[in-house]
C-alpha cells in the first residue's frame, strides 16, 4: 500500500512559492507592490534566505515577479492562476508556468471500447482502445492523476511513439490528428487512500475532476481523458 505524505512534508521551497502564488492570487500582495524581503521570509518560514530566493525564481523567470537591484521584489501580474496558461497538453502547461514536468506511466494496455466509449468514439463496441494512466508532476511533485483513452482505430500506430519521449498532443499531431479543440466538464471528489498516496497529499482531500474529448481538425474525437488535480493545483478560468 502506497505510505500517504502529508502536503506540509512537500520541500519548502515549494510551499513558499504556493504561499506567495496564493496571495498575489488574492491581491493580498496587489500588481506594483514590493514582495517582503527575503530575510522576512525567512523568518516566516523559519528557513534559509537561499532557499527564498530558489522559491521566488520560478516566478521570476515567469514573470509575475521582476526583481529591481537595491530595491526589492515587486509584483508585476495581479492573477498567476494556472489556468490562465495556454492549452496544449500537461508538458506545454508546464512550459508556460515556467516548470519542469515530468510523467511517470503507471499502466497501459488494450480495452474493448464496449457500448459507452463506442458511442463517444463513434466506432463498433468492439474496436480497441488504447489506455493509459499516468503520474503528472511539476519541479518533482505529484499534481495529477491521468487516465485516457484513444481509439486505436484512428491511431493504430501510436503504441510504437515513445510517451515518455513526446507528450500526447505532440504524438497526435506526428500521427496526422492535430487536437483542434477540447470539451471538458468539471466535478469535485474525495481523494482515496491511493489516490492520495500518489499525489502526497491526505486522503480524503477534495481533488478537482475534469474530463474531456479531445477534437483532430476533421472533428473526430481522438482522445478521453479524466484527471484528477490536487486542490493546490487546481482551478479554472474562463475568457468570454
Amino acid at each position: 500500500m502506497a505510505q500517504i505524505v502529508s502536503s506540509h512534508e512537500q520541500p519548502i521551497y515549494l510551499r513558499i512559492r504556493r504561499k506567495i502564488e496564493e496571495r498575489i492570487d488574492r491581491g493580498e500582495y496587489p500588481a506594483g507592490s514590493v514582495l517582503p524581503s527575503e530575510n522576512e521570509l525567512a523568518d516566516e518560514f523559519g528557513t534559509t534566505r537561499l532557499t527564498v530566493r530558489n522559491a521566488m525564481d520560478a516566478l521570476v523567470e515567469r514573470g509575475c515577479i521582476r526583481r529591481v537591484q537595491g530595491k526589492g521584489a515587486f509584483v508585476s501580474s495581479h492573477n498567476i492562476s494556472r489556468t490562465s496558461v495556454p492549452q496544449g497538453g500537461f508538458r506545454k502547461v508546464a512550459e508556460a508556468l515556467g516548470m519542469e514536468p515530468s510523467v511517470r506511466l503507471l499502466a497501459s494496455g488494450r480495452r474493448k471500447a464496449g457500448a459507452y466509449y463506442g458511442w463517444l468514439f463513434g466506432i463498433p463496441e468492439d474496436d480497441l482502445l488504447y489506455s493509459l494512466r499516468r503520474l503528472n508532476s511539476l519541479d518533482g511533485q505529484p499534481v495529477a492523476l491521468e487516465n485516457t483513452l484513444i481509439p486505436l482505430s484512428l491511431l493504430p500506430t501510436i503504441e510504437d511513439v515513445d510517451i515518455q519521449v513526446f507528450s500526447l498532443y505532440e504524438t497526435y499531431e506526428l500521427l496526422g490528428h492535430k487536437v483542434a479543440r477540447v470539451q471538458e466538464k468539471l466535478d469535485v471528489l474525495a481523494l482515496t487512500a491511493r489516490e492520495a498516496g500518489l499525489l502526497h497529499v491526505d486522503a480524503g482531500d477534495v481533488a478537482m475532476v475534469s474530463e474531456g474529448v479531445s477534437y483532430d481538425i476533421s472533428g473526430n474525437a481522438i482522445e478521453y481523458a479524466r484527471n484528477i488535480s490536487r486542490a493546490d493545483f487546481a482551478g479554472y478560468t474562463f475568457k468570454f
